[in-house]
């Protein structure tokens, strides 16, 4: 959204809503896309993760650990 705003567009921004609106708005946009980033890295961290464990057999080797201590 604001990526495309040229200074005098900043400037009206400021006059119309205020600086602090401003800098919060683009902080939000700035911390969102961090998160969509952060969200997917994750998603892919926990697929690799996945099919390591399946391929290793880790998933099977834990149940039965599990069940021996009971």
């Amino acid at each position: 959204m604001l990526e495309g705003t040229n200074v005098v567009g900043w400037f009206n921004l400021i006059s119309n809503i205020g600086f602090p609106t401003v800098v919060a708005l683009y902080l939000l946009f700035q911390f969102e896309k961090r998160l969509v980033n952060l969200e997917s890295s994750i998603q892919e961290i926990g697929e690799h993760l996945e099919e390591r464990n399946e391929r290793h057999g880790f998933i099977r080797k834990r149940a039965k650990s599990k069940e021996k201590q009971r």
